[in-house]
């Protein structure tokens, strides 16, 4: 028996940082996506093949404490410790740890870009092996197993990466709690910058900024706040879609512009963000830590312009749109 699941990116449409503390933050899945074949084996060990972290041609093979790299890649080695937590973590629900597994990759989402691509592996990991075990898992079940092997691989986690790719849509969170929000269909473009920052680095940048200037960095931090709060109004309230992205796009626009007041933004996703609403884009923004890592663009009717835009000043684009649907099972094959 083989069976096929897969898991959607996500972006931070409004609320990095100010989340820190304590403020909302609204979060949304995109119709980029991770693919796991999940199948057994007879060794009773966990194989893992990685067809395509955007490198393609690795496998990798965990045996009692040993693992085999049949090929060399370096970023991959993280992403592969949250597929072993995943499949792990299922057969000790299952209670099935003697069985072996193998999982096959192929994945939309660049590695490192700010998109939550260990998210959704271990998402789609967990749909494709709880399955294979006869398994009926609701989306939020997934999301709990998700969050668990970001708290074994990182230490700490919000949830907010595994949730919104094992849930999809739109999903308001404050505190620990989530809040499904109705879906707003946003013709949008992702661009990358083929870099990335260091969250940590980031975070404990704005909070030295924050602890010299408190009385300039919180009215910031504050307005953040505020933005996320007037971003759920609006997705909320009974506008027709021309309305609702104009006021969505403007909110994009000042929370770039708080993002970079208060140090995230680079030369790059800023060069992105300019060349997207000079390319007709409503609005644009850094989506994520910065320092790096991607920005999205709101382009109804000019998704293409925009895309050759980012791509002219050196960025990645993705045309994409938000995915209503968390994880999926894809295909079972008896």
């Amino acid at each position: 028996m083989k069976v096929l699941a897969s898991a959607p990116a996500k972006i931070i449409l409004f609320g990095e940082h100010s989340v820190v503390y304590g403020k909302p933050a609204i979060a949304a899945a995109i119709d980029l996506r991770t693919y796991v074949w999940a199948s057994f084996n007879e060794k009773r060990a966990i194989k893992i093949e990685a067809k395509d972290i955007k490198v393609p041609g690795l496998t990798v093979s965990f045996s009692e404490n040993e693992i085999y790299f049949e090929s060399d890649y370096g970023k991959a080695a993280e992403v592969l410790s949250y597929v072993k937590q995943a499949i792990e973590i299922v057969r000790d629900e299952a209670d099935k740890n003697g069985k072996g597994i193998t999982v096959s990759i192929t994945s939309q989402i660049p590695v490192g870009a700010g998109l939550g691509s260990s998210a959704a592996v271990a998402v789609a990991t967990i749909g494709a092996v709880s399955k294979l075990f006869g398994l009926e898992l609701t989306p939020e079940e997934v999301a709990k197993l998700g969050h668990k092997v970001e708290l074994l691989v990182q230490g700490a986690s919000s949830g907010i990466d595994p949730t919104v790719s094992a849930v999809g849509g739109f999903l308001y969170y404050q505190k620990g709690s989530f809040e499904e929000l109705p879906v707003v269909e946003l013709p949008m473009v992702v661009g990358y910058t083929g870099t990335s920052g260091s969250t940590k680095e980031l975070v404990a940048k704005v909070r030295r900024n924050l602890n010299d200037m408190p009385d300039v960095m919180q009215p910031i931090i504050d307005s953040m706040g505020k933005v996320v709060e007037r971003a759920k109004e609006i997705i909320l309230a009974n506008y027709d879609s021309r309305i609702k992205f104009e006021l969505l796009g403007k909110l994009m626009n000042i929370n770039h512009g708080l993002l970079d007041a208060i140090g995230v933004s680079t030369k790059g996703l800023s060069d992105l963000v300019y060349a997207s609403r000079e390319a007709g884009a409503i609005g644009a923004k850094i989506t994520g830590a910065g320092g790096g890592g991607c920005m999205y663009a709101l382009a109804p009717g000019k998704q293409s312009e925009v895309a050759t835009a980012i791509r002219i000043v050196g960025g990645m684009p993705m045309i994409t749109k938000i995915s209503r649907e968390g994880v999926r099972i894809e295909e079972v094959v008896e």
